[in-house]
């Protein structure tokens, strides 16, 4: 099966008790069943530990909302005691992800990891691609499903190419990849919304909206509602450039997008890319004032995608908006979007 990967892939470790945060706190743990089986086994204290803090599926997270297996140096007690191999698969995986579209498999290392989002800021230029080949079987697509996933990722292709043109603005490079989209759908780029701080802060509050995640979060959407009563639809965090922006839109797209061979709406895919660079370009700060190391603008990145990308309830807050509230229309994008044109 053919692979495809960010160019920065094969760069990626772990940081381990290097990094500034910690995969192992903040959410629940969920065991799958062959780990469940295996911990079933481990023998003496170190077993019955394991088994005892195991609640309904998952691991208990302590009074500080740490895994039970994080020791005071951030290191798995697990991978200590047993090996690599007997972490359960989300912690073995986690923060990869992969998606398969027939004989084509994607994968990726997602933006709660401050060293994935270090790497995707540090490439030079637009972001690129690397193709591998593994010895998995591809899957076997008939073929409409064969001629939509190859045209869904043509279309991909022309948006990754609209995106890197240097000729215009960033802004403008949106607009221009949002107009472009939505021309295979049937939405409308028109609309009588004329104000855009009024657009905007409809869709910020929709987002507040959603479950937590953290301390952290709870500490940005505080920052972020007074924000909110004071300011207006800006951008001014200071932290990225557009090559910052440009980058980050790519992943989302990268990520995403393909998924519309599933669910058919592409245009959705671009509305988030253009949201999630929209929401930092607006509270990058207000983003990264819990934590500031290894750098402000990764610490926004990464809080960000922890809050809205790993919780199932916020992504389909978002994607029911975009699909049919108004304030998240293609023509409210443009009209924020013709705000920094």
């Amino acid at each position: 099966m053919k692979v495809r990967v960010p160019i920065f892939y094969k760069s990626f470790r772990c940081k381990a008790s290097a990094c500034e945060d910690t995969c192992c706190a903040g959410w629940e743990v969920d065991v799958d069943a062959d780990s469940m089986q295996r911990y079933a086994k481990v023998q003496g204290s170190f077993g019955e530990k394991l088994r005892s803090q195991i609640v309904d599926g998952h691991f208990a997270l302590d009074e500080k909302e740490r895994c039970p297996f994080l020791n005071s140096k951030n290191l798995c007690e697990i991978y200590l005691h047993l090996g690599e191999n007997s972490l359960c698969d989300i912690c073995r995986e986690h923060p990869r992800f992969v998606d398969v579209f027939g004989d084509e498999k994607e994968q990726g290392v997602g933006l709660c990891c401050e060293e994935a989002v270090q790497l995707l800021l540090n490439l030079e230029g637009p972001l690129t691609f690397e193709e591998l080949v593994d010895s998995e079987a591809p899957e076997v697509l008939d073929e409409e499903s064969l001629d939509a996933k190859n045209s869904i990722f043509a279309i991909r292709t022309e948006i990754f190419e609209r995106l890197s043109n240097r000729n215009i603005s960033l802004w403008e490079c949106l607009a221009d990849i949002l107009r472009f989209t939505a021309g295979f759908s049937e939405e409308t780029t028109d609309i009588a919304i004329e104000n855009a701080d009024e657009i905007w802060n409809h869709q910020v509050k929709i987002l507040m909206q959603g479950e937590s995640l953290g301390a952290e979060w709870n500490f940005a959407q505080a920052q972020i509602e007074a924000s909110l009563q004071n300011t207006s639809f800006k951008n001014s965090s200071h932290l990225f450039s557009d090559s910052d922006g440009e980058k980050l839109v790519a992943y989302q797209i990268f990520r995403y997008f393909a998924k519309s061979l599933y669910d058919g709406d592409m245009l959705s895919k671009v509305k988030f890319a253009i949201f999630f660079w929209l929401l930092l370009q607006n509270y990058g700060r207000e983003l990264s004032l819990f934590k500031t190391k290894p750098s402000a603008a990764i610490c926004a990145v990464k809080l960000l995608s922890k809050q809205i990308e790993y919780s199932d309830e916020n992504m389909q807050r978002l994607a029911d908006a975009f699909a049919a509230d108004t304030y998240f229309s293609t023509g409210a994008f443009l009209r924020l979007l013709g705000e920094n044109t």
